[in-house]
């Protein structure tokens, strides 16, 4: 699965096993974000062409924080994934059959003050999170969204809801995580979903600078302005590696915009982010 093309059909799929967890979560369905690859088609809204895609889900739980949620106790968990039928080799990472596909869980967090490559969900003894740097803002201000149950669940589970609602990080939340990701993996995929949902939110770049510059108000104690700065800087070169990622990968998705004119578009639009997050930051 690691090495799976990311497309239309594996998003729907990873929003199914997202969708398959939640319901067996119950009412824990509220402790943690939702930060990965199902956010740009819900923030990105303007984009010409739709999303690349997304082959997992990621997770974001809050551990030694209390203003996600009131427990620390993630019991729950193991029940979820047992009913699931989730397994795993390292404890974070968890893949599950739906239908006749496999989907792909995985459970992160940002506590640096634990040595541990990993840190163990408080109360569950199987699961635990994978520590990345930088995806702590997400937390803040998370934004509720309704996800209907599709059918392919249904078939497995008839007895559920329509829809579930489930949180999601917000715009600026999910730019400086992503942002974080950018930086500490050099992916091909979080250069192109960075400068997707930097340009083609509603606000357009300067929105998306906005949104950050709130985020990182509210979120002084564990987030990094100077990461997103560097990252976005990156994009600055239109015949630069980054600009040429998102161009390539945007012609990819159907774009028919030529490859010189979508460079120009990231690097203005990482011009634009960047001059109006440093007035936002003043």
């Amino acid at each position: 699965m690691d090495s799976e093309v990311r497309n239309r059909e594996t998003r729907a799929r990873a929003e199914d096993a997202l969708v398959r967890f939640a319901l067996l979560a119950g009412e824990h369905a509220r402790d943690y974000v939702v930060i990965g690859g199902l956010n740009p088609d819900f923030l990105a809204t303007s984009a010409p062409v739709p999303h690349q895609g997304t082959t997992d889900i990621d997770l974001l739980f809050a551990l030694g924080l209390d203003n996600v949620t009131d427990s620390s106790d993630f019991s729950w968990v193991d029940t979820a994934l047992e009913a699931g039928g989730f397994t795993s080799t390292n404890g974070w990472r968890w893949d599950a059959t739906l239908g006749n596909a496999r989907v792909r869980l995985e459970f992160l967090c940002d506590v640096w003050d634990h040595t541990g490559d990993t840190v163990p969900l408080p109360g569950s003894d199987r699961a635990q999170a994978s520590k990345i740097a930088g995806p702590a803002a997400a937390l803040h201000a998370p934004v509720e969204r309704e996800l209907t149950v599709s059918a392919a669940v249904r078939a497995d589970t008839p007895e559920v809801p329509a829809t579930v609602t489930l949180r999601f990080a917000n715009l600026g939340g999910y730019l400086l995580a992503k942002a974080a990701a950018a930086q500490s993996r050099m992916l091909p995929k979080d250069k192109y979903d960075l400068m997707y949902v930097a340009l083609y939110n509603d606000g357009g770049p300067r929105g998306a600078a906005r949104a950050v510059a709130r985020q990182l108000a509210a979120t002084e104690d564990s987030s990094d302005p100077a990461e997103i700065r560097l990252v976005m800087e990156r994009y600055l070169d239109p015949k630069g590696v980054w600009a040429g990622v998102f161009a390539s990968t945007m012609i990819r998705t159907g774009d028919p915009t030529p490859e010189d004119q979508l460079r120009v578009d990231g690097a203005e639009g990482a011009r634009s982010f960047l001059d109006e997050l440093d007035s936002a930051s003043s």
